[in-house]
């Protein structure tokens, strides 16, 4: 893959009208646009990097494919087209959603039974892609996004494989593993029971006001970054020590310990949790990072990092 490019002018889609700039990401541009033979309102994701290789391209299109096959789950963004730009660029048109759940860690921490109720659905989600075939490979808060009826929705299935596509170097100038499993270091084959980890830790941010493990040393080299893995992850106040520990199962660094995206979902609905008392809980004073640069804010793109290898800069 070439280095990420800007382009002066937004591509032109096929059935899209005018693509009008939402937010700009170091990985990923989005556009607002219209199709214009329904009127609907869409979302349109374009890879800041090109595919020049043809069967990598042939790959992006059949992996959108098999996300399509998940579209019309009711927590899963709805996906209309996938392609290719003029200039090699790949693309998603999705349905349009307002916000994600980045955006409500920026107001601070979300109550338990609301994390819990999140984690039922887009386990489940998951459950049905996993029964399906396909894997997400980049759940985190970002890409869990809020649809205009008030439902979660788990979004980039089509353009997650990217992830594994681009540019490998590792800059070592920054932060701690996020959103990722142990296993990501050693390029292990992707398998749903990283998609588990992912989540499990996603809701363990929400809960905290930041990933796992999150601190304010962000000049870690590698073995440090590696030796996070090997701590534990504390309770939180205010939170039931039965979920804690059901999302420390799902982060286990053994995939094999880990709950399947089904059980997940089985024991977070079993789980009996009082909603908290306002005010009990307050999001932690951490220096924390957005992972929301592509669906909301505009930040300068930044290079491939240890931050974008766990879902922190992207």
């Amino acid at each position: 893959m070439n280095n990420p490019q800007s382009a002066d002018l937004p591509p032109t889609i096929a059935g899209l009208g005018e693509l009008k700039l939402h937010s700009h990401g170091g990985y990923a541009t989005i556009y607002r646009a219209t199709q214009g033979r329904v009127g609907r309102e869409v979302a349109v994701k374009i890879e800041n990097r090109t595919i020049e290789d043809e069967l990598e391209q042939r790959r992006f299109i059949r992996e959108a494919h098999a996300a399509g096959r998940m579209s019309s789950h009711r927590h899963v963004v709805d996906l209309f087209d996938a392609g290719v730009t003029d200039d090699n660029r790949p693309f998603l048109v999705m349905e349009l959603c307002a916000e994600s759940y980045a955006d409500r860690m920026k107001v601070g921490v979300l109550d338990q039974v609301e994390v819990r109720e999140l984690g039922v659905k887009i386990a489940g989600a998951l459950a049905d892609a996993h029964k399906l075939g396909v894997l997400h490979r980049d759940v985190k808060p970002a890409n869990i996004l809020i649809s205009v009826f008030g439902e979660p929705a788990l979004a980039d299935f089509g353009l997650s494989i990217l992830v594994e596509m681009r540019d490998p170097t590792v800059n070592l100038e920054i932060l701690t593993p996020a959103y990722a499993p142990p296993e990501m270091f050693d390029r292990a084959e992707p398998a749903p029971a990283a998609d588990v980890y992912s989540l499990c830790a996603t809701l363990y941010a929400l809960l905290r006001g930041a990933p796992p493990r999150w601190r304010d040393d962000h000049y870690l080299g590698l073995s440090a970054l590696l030796e996070l893995f090997t701590e534990a992850i504390p309770d939180l106040a205010g939170v039931s020590p039965q979920l804690t520990e059901l999302l420390r199962q799902g982060m286990s660094n053994d995939p094999l310990d880990r709950p399947t995206a089904a059980e997940l979902a089985g024991r977070l609905a079993a789980l009996e949790l009082t909603s908290e008392i306002p005010g009990q809980r307050g999001a932690p004073s951490l220096d924390r990072r957005s992972d929301a640069a592509d669906e909301v804010t505009a930040p300068a793109p930044r290079r491939w990092s240890l931050a974008r290898l766990f879902g922190l800069d992207d």
